[in-house]
């Protein structure tokens, strides 16, 4: 096998094999590292050198909305306040209604109160009037029967009339 010397240090093949890998990595993260630091440099520049956009033109379009917005607020609460009040008057003209329709029911009612005594008043002077009617019927039929009683009575009595 091969052997490389180099400051005194001898290296066979097989520690060679060894070494070149370990070389390699360490180059890479060597040039790894220094990409980054590059990366990172350029970077701060950008950060250093940033101009933030003018953003003025849509603080205005904000601002025009905004007024816009409130103009449409003040103009949406004077509607619901005109809203209110009609809503309270039209209350206030309904419980007056409501009033006038309860004081109408309550005279109606009176009314139908004086009507059923009204009326029973009249069927209870018809009862009593039909019930005198009744009575004199009654006793007229009884004269009549007592009249025939007497009078068949007499018939009978009559010599004459027994073919005697």
């Amino acid at each position: 096998m091969a052997e490389v010397e180099y400051g005194g240090i001898k290296v066979s093949g097989g520690k060679l094999l060894l070494i070149l890998p370990l070389i390699g990595t360490l180059g890479g993260g060597l040039w790894a590292g220094f990409e980054f630091y590059k990366d990172y440099m350029t970077m701060k520049e950008q950060i250093a050198n940033y101009v933030s956009p003018d953003l003025s033109h849509i603080e205005n379009k904000i601002a025009v909305l905004d007024t816009a917005v409130n103009k449409d607020v003040i103009a949406i609460r004077k509607a619901v306040e005109g809203i209110e009040r009609e809503v309270s008057e039209v209350r206030l003209e309904v419980r007056g209604d409501m009033s006038v329709v309860y004081d109408n029911m309550d005279l109606q009612d009176k009314r139908n109160r004086e009507n059923v005594k009204t009326v029973r008043d009249i069927i209870s002077g018809f009862e009593v009037r039909v019930g005198n009617k009744m009575d004199r019927l009654d006793e007229k039929i009884d004269n009549l029967e007592t009249e025939l009683d007497m009078k068949i009575k007499r018939a009978l009595d009559n010599p004459l009339a027994n073919g005697g």
